[in-house]
């Protein structure tokens, strides 16, 4: 039974489905998974008492239906060493939002081209704000692949701390934003009037983006650094 004053991540923890239900409300917790469910429900001006009583009985039905591929599977991830958490996270994460990045590219600038006279006031401002996040996720990747986790899977047993937690835990917050920038630009991925087929796909590629991000950050910030730390 989830309750207000449980942290976001020891919710999803316990009940990954919740994860659909936060997506859909906007509720950060990937870089917010330490804020308690009552006080982000609260920035969110949403009232916790209907939200919860909602959130528990969607779960309860949900409880006997076979899990998609899309949620994560949480015991299983709870159960790995740091390397294989590594090896799980560039695997699973760092593939796919390099294909859905390099696929997104080419949409937006194709879009923007097609629908620049009629939506560029939407359409500007997201190929900005997609081209930090692709930037800022590609320099992000480089780091932990080449520096950050060969470090982590060598001293993770010692008591050794170069303070890489805490940078990578600034750089999400920094994708974070970005992202919550991009929700809002495209007016939660809705399509306008006479948007293409381009458009929508565009749309539909962003969002599968960065629903996999949210996914990554909470596998890192709240089962990888955790596990990390708690072994030195």
């Amino acid at each position: 039974m989830i309750t207000n004053n449980m942290k976001l991540n020891e919710i999803v923890k316990a009940y990954p489905r919740a994860v659909d239900i936060f997506n859909d409300f906007h509720i950060d917790y990937c870089c917010g998974g330490n804020d308690l469910l009552e006080d982000a429900l609260k920035q969110r001006s949403i009232d916790s008492k209907s939200f919860i009583d909602v959130l528990n009985k969607k779960l309860e039905k949900q409880e006997n239906i076979p899990a998609s591929s899309e949620i994560l599977d949480v015991d299983r991830l709870m159960e790995m060493e740091v390397p294989e958490l590594i090896d799980y996270i560039m695997d699973t994460h760092h593939g796919k939002e390099r294909t859905l990045l390099s696929e997104i590219d080419v949409l937006v600038n194709r879009v923007l081209l097609a629908h620049y006279t009629h939506h560029q006031d939407q359409l500007v401002p997201l190929h900005g704000l997609f081209s930090d996040l692709k930037k800022e996720l590609e320099e992000h990747f480089a780091k932990e692949e080449k520096l950050v986790f060969p470090y982590m899977k060598q001293n993770y047993n010692e008591k050794s701390d170069a303070g890489y937690v805490k940078e990578l835990e600034e750089e999400h917050d920094a994708a974070g934003n970005l992202i919550k920038e991009i929700t809002a630009c495209t007016n939660d991925f809705t399509v306008p009037d006479g948007g293409c087929p381009s458009y929508h796909l565009l749309f539909q590629k962003l969002h599968e983006l960065i629903k996999d991000i949210y996914n990554h950050i909470f596998t890192e910030n709240s089962l990888l650094f955790p596990k990390y730390e708690g072994g030195r």
